[in-house]
């Protein structure tokens, strides 16, 4: 009996002192700073959802998608979280970014302006002062929607615009501009004025948004990880759509210094953008592909939005399959 304890003390001390597996350490950059449109990915770094892929997480705010890209392309960062369209001009150009899950179904960039002001279709905006963040690539999808319209910009005032939208849409410098809406339309509606938005993906651009980013050589490397790590992702925005109040906890847990009120307002209309008609459920896609190759190419629009130039190269919204991932 004396043996038989002194065996079982022995290998409960060596379950406890025997090292744990060391959890794969990775960055992920968000495409700007936080805000409540990215806590689904706080949640699911909240309640384990990476730990248990057997990743600890890292995360990383963000200055624009463009630079997010550029992080991800140059190897500077693992993943990252940014608008399709950018990933997707950049893999055009040589920079071997490819996306493992589509988050944003919808484009949030969106023409705001006061529900005062009287517009309700894009004629509407002759003979108003219009904001424009020039060089963007907002304003090249506000380009092609004109053109698709056919609308005469000539008669519409247009001014320039950067961070301060809100501001001067609160202050009657311009009667609309071009935004996310989720952030400087919502963030007016947040300081008391009524805003109302006609998003360019209703009006002829119906283009995908932020997406999960990963460079290519990491695929090569290790699929394992991306294909766990891709897991987790989206497991906290799935796991986000039917606990909306729990993800907003965890991200005003993290970032106590955020509007409430403002933060409130934008999450439940970014999760609605992961919906997509041809889901019931979730749209959350995770792209998948037959003996290692890429699935499906994005729509049309897309090649004919950005460039003919495009698909030289494999499209990044239709990543390898190299890293397992499952039919979504």
């Amino acid at each position: 009996m004396t043996a038989l304890r002194t065996l079982v003390a022995t290998i409960m001390m060596t379950a406890i002192s025997a090292p744990a597996f060391a959890l794969d350490k990775v960055t992920l950059r968000l495409d700007w700073v936080y805000g409540s449109e990215h806590a689904p990915i706080f949640l699911a770094r909240d309640k384990g959802f990476f730990e248990k892929e057997g990743i600890d997480v890292t995360l990383l705010p963000g200055q624009g998608s463009t630079v997010t890209v550029k992080l991800v392309g140059n190897g500077s960062e693992e993943f990252g979280y940014a608008a399709a369209d950018q990933g997707l001009m950049a893999y055009a150009k040589g920079l071997p970014v490819v996306s493992t899950a589509v988050i944003l179904q919808k484009n949030p960039v969106a023409v705001i302006f006061p529900k005062s002001s009287g517009i309700k279709t894009l004629p509407d905006l002759y003979g108003k002062t219009m904001g424009i963040p020039f060089q963007s690539v907002g304003e090249k999808q506000w380009r092609y929607v004109v053109k698709f319209n056919k609308i005469d910009s000539s008669r519409i005032h247009e001014v320039a615009v950067d961070r301060n939208i809100a501001a001067m849409i609160e202050a009657n410098k311009v009667d609309a501009s071009l935004a996310f809406f989720f952030n400087d339309g919502l963030k007016v509606v947040s300081d008391g004025t009524p805003m109302d938005w006609i998003l360019l993906s209703d009006v002829g651009l119906p283009i995908y948004s932020t997406s999960l980013l990963v460079n290519e050589e990491t695929i090569k490397k290790n699929p394992d990880l991306v294909r766990r790590f891709t897991h987790a992702f989206v497991a906290g925005w799935t796991y986000a759509l039917s606990h909306e109040q729990e993800a907003l906890d965890a991200f005003l847990k993290d970032n106590p210094a955020v509007d409430p009120k403002y933060s409130a307002l934008k999450l439940p209309e970014v999760l609605k953008l992961t919906q997509s008609r041809r889901r019931r459920r979730t749209a959350l896609a995770i792209p998948h592909g037959k003996n290692g190759r890429t699935c499906k190419k994005p729509s049309s629009i897309w090649g004919s939005w950005i460039a003919r130039s495009t698909y030289q190269r494999s499209s990044p919204m239709s990543s390898s399959n190299r890293a397992g991932f499952p039919r979504s």
